[in-house]
């Protein structure tokens, strides 16, 4: 690894959120079409890698959906068990839960990935708690969030790591 890529993810983990965060429960929708409460359902009391995309995104989603495609594999019968990976769309106009699922078979997503969707209000909602910023197409990065919400830790971290990274990152964690 690069002196600077090893700096920016030394930079990113320092800018750990240490407290818990204010996830909002609001109502949004899987893959499947299946109605979920995100934090009741999604969140509450798991382990979880939180990235936010858009199915119609040629860039910067590409490369999360690659990093979460590898740890899936990696984390193997742990997915979805000790550990959860959730992508919110911040295009809810255009990402239906039937966009979802075919953005999910591109993207090769295992039960334990799951996609949501909802309305802008929810979806503004959620893409604040975590980005400060309302959802919106034109608003990405090569970000993902990992968090403990039994113990309230939150960690902001670049989405374009080597797997290993992120299953130290998550064994720290899972603690």
């Amino acid at each position: 690894m690069t002196l600077l890529r090893s700096m920016a993810i030394a930079v990113m983990l320092v800018a750990a959120i240490a407290s818990a965060k204010e996830i909002p429960d609001v109502a949004v929708v899987d893959q499947s079409g299946r109605p979920l409460h995100f934090y009741r359902d999604l969140i509450a009391q798991k382990v979880v890698v939180v990235a936010f995309f858009f199915t119609q995104c040629q860039g910067t989603c590409s490369i999360v959906a690659y990093t979460l495609d590898h740890l899936q594999t990696a984390l193997g019968d742990r997915l979805g068990r000790d550990v959860s990976l959730i992508s919110v769309s911040i295009d809810p106009k255009h990402d239906t839960p039937a966009a979802l699922a075919e953005w999910g078979k591109r993207h090769r997503v295992k039960p334990g990935w799951t996609l949501v969707t909802g309305d802008q209000d929810a979806m503004n909602r959620l893409s604040r708690a975590f980005t400060s910023d309302n959802a919106r197409p034109g608003l990405h990065s090569i970000i993902v969030y990992i968090g403990n919400d039994r113990t309230g830790e939150w960690i902001r971290d670049t989405g374009s790591a080597k797997t290993e990274h992120y299953l130290e990152v998550l064994a720290r964690m899972s603690k």
